[in-house]
């Protein structure tokens, strides 16, 4: 039997599973919660949704919500108030709101924290919230969201080190994990799947168990945590002594990882150095 003597702990969202619908599925029913599906309506063919340059003119009707998240994906600052108005049913200028709203979400730790925090400026409830994540996870359960792997993330795991035990910890329900784990074709690369992580309020409590199972508390160097939000799924880990890497999508100034990069694949040459060390 193999002796664990390296933990490896990778989040889900925006580190195994990429791609963006999951998040605007979330948008989108935030927006429906909110009254906001139709706060944006095409208004000349030639204006588009910031974050959509690439799938034609303004969809006929977008939410404030996922129009703001759309921009802060794509590293916009949206259009400036010189440009030509977007307006609504509701009447008036709109694109006042949408500026407000990308400066309200300015340095958001991922589209989803941008997306509540918005939802909680216009007055969504902690129910409405849940409903739309949950609604969101049903959908991407149901293969109805399209997200992809990371290339080369199979074959990365695959060559690990007997040694080295792989978990997945993430915030979402199982439900939707595990299928994404197989429609993604990476079902059988872990080792343990740790879901409603409650990060990163839980991680901390994660993180002392694994290392307690294998009998790692007092080397915790020997864990490795990889994810894309330093708070939630890093700064637990770190503040245990044990090794971090960033996938730093978004500049995280006070990020303090061992390792970072802007993709998970530029950090496969220190994920791997780091299982096969001494």
């Amino acid at each position: 039997m193999t002796t664990t003597s390296r933990i490896l702990v990778l989040d889900f969202d925006g580190t195994v599973c990429l791609g963006d619908e999951p998040v605007f599925s979330y948008a989108r029913l935030l927006d429906e919660a909110l009254g906001h599906e139709a706060i944006i309506e095409q208004h000349a063919s030639e204006v588009q949704v910031p974050g959509e340059r690439d799938s034609g003119p303004l969809p006929q009707r977008q939410g404030l919500i996922r129009a703001a998240v759309g921009a802060f994906l794509d590293g916009e600052h949206g259009p400036s108030r010189s440009e030509s108005p977007m307006s609504g049913p509701r009447g008036g200028d709109v694109l006042p709101a949408l500026l407000d709203a990308l400066a309200l979400i300015a340095g958001s730790a991922d589209g989803y924290a941008a997306a509540e925090r918005l939802a909680r400026a216009s007055g969504i409830t902690d129910a409405q919230l849940s409903a739309a994540y949950k609604g969101s996870r049903d959908a991407l359960a149901s293969g109805a969201i399209e997200t992809f792997a990371p290339d080369g993330l199979a074959e990365l795991l695959a060559g690990l080190p007997e040694h080295v035990h792989v978990v997945l910890v993430t915030n979402a329900p199982r439900n939707g994990v595990e299928q994404q784990l197989e429609t993604l074709g990476l079902y059988g690369y872990f080792d343990e799947l740790v879901t409603s992580a409650g990060k990163p309020g839980g991680m901390r409590a994660i993180l002392d168990g694994l290392l307690a199972a294998h009998d790692l508390a007092d080397s915790p160097g020997r864990l490795l945590s990889v994810g894309d939000i330093w708070r939630n799924d890093l700064e637990p880990a770190a503040a245990l002594g044990c090794e971090t890497a960033l996938i730093e999508r978004f500049a995280a100034p006070d990020a303090r990882p061992t390792y970072r990069a802007s993709t998970i694949e530029q950090l496969y040459p220190a994920i791997t150095a780091w299982a096969t060390a001494l």
